[in-house]
């Protein structure tokens, strides 16, 4: 992708970003319930107002599935060959909880896989930035856009990341599992700050094993592969696909370059 464009996108981001702070540091989160229970804010709805705006000048002409607005049905999505996928609040329950673990999630997804990707952190005013093939960068709104190195070697424990919610059944299972093999250290924080825990290396790996979408993994999926990672679905252990008729991601494991060999995708598989 073109650097310029590159560049558009993260002054979209700091807006997004600088208008969720705004509600954050109000008195006032508008806080409602969607048709599936999960909570929405008005620092959501502004953030993805700007976001389509600033998308849609940048790029008239790929589409946007933002999981703020309707978008189409999937005979009508499948066929994109290119389109934006967005979480303008990505964390949105760590918002109004205001621990400050919330991040913005851009990725632009040809046919089923990411080949771009931001994660921007609205308080710290900094994000992620990866092109397939291109490596990963950091930036901040002062202009810096800096290419980071993949982590150095690492053998102590395997640092396990999750949620800051109590573990799933399934996420339990395979910790307990791992035990039995290995030294384990687990790290709660949340939205897509754990796949960004992985990409600065200070985690190995991520389960999932709830509810989660389409949105809330792709830019991170990408970083993680673009350092040698993989994410692989818990059902069929094949790569995380998006663009699925069903938005909702299927259970998965997010490996860093450190755990993605055969020894543990076999344990994963038992």
């Amino acid at each position: 992708m073109d650097l310029n464009k590159v560049y558009s996108v993260i002054d979209v981001l700091a807006k997004a970003g600088k208008a969720i702070i705004e509600v954050y540091e109000s008195n006032d989160f508008d806080e409602q319930r969607k048709s599936d229970n999960t909570a929405v804010t008005r620092a959501d709805k502004a953030s993805s107002k700007i976001i389509n705006e600033g998308l849609a000048e940048i790029f008239p002409d790929n589409p946007v599935l933002d999981e703020e607005i309707n978008f189409p049905e999937y005979t009508i999505r499948k066929t994109w060959e290119n389109y934006f996928l967005v979480d303008p609040l990505d964390g949105t329950k760590e918002f109004i909880k205001r621990n400050g673990e919330f991040c913005i999630n851009i990725a632009l997804i040809n046919k089923t896989a990411p080949v771009n990707g931001w994660i921007y952190e609205p308080l710290k005013e900094k994000g992620w930035y990866c092109g397939k093939g291109d490596g990963v960068f950091e930036f901040d709104n002062t202009g810096n856009f800096v290419k980071i190195e993949k982590p150095g070697a690492y053998n102590g424990k395997i640092r396990v990341a999750t949620s800051r919610s109590f573990f799933k059944p399934r996420e339990a299972e395979l910790i307990k599992k791992m035990k039995r093999n290995f030294e384990l250290e687990i790290l709660h924080c949340g939205s897509s700050k754990k796949q960004i825990e992985i990409i600065k290396g200070n985690a190995d790996m991520y389960l999932k094993a709830g509810p989660c979408s389409e949105w809330d993994t792709a830019p991170g999926q990408l970083m993680v592969e673009e350092f040698g990672g993989t994410v692989f679905r818990q059902d069929n252990f094949e790569t995380m696909a998006y663009n699925k008729a069903d938005l909702i991601n299927p259970y998965f494991i997010m490996l860093n370059e450190r755990l993605n060999t055969p020894n543990l995708l076999l344990l994963c598989n038992k």
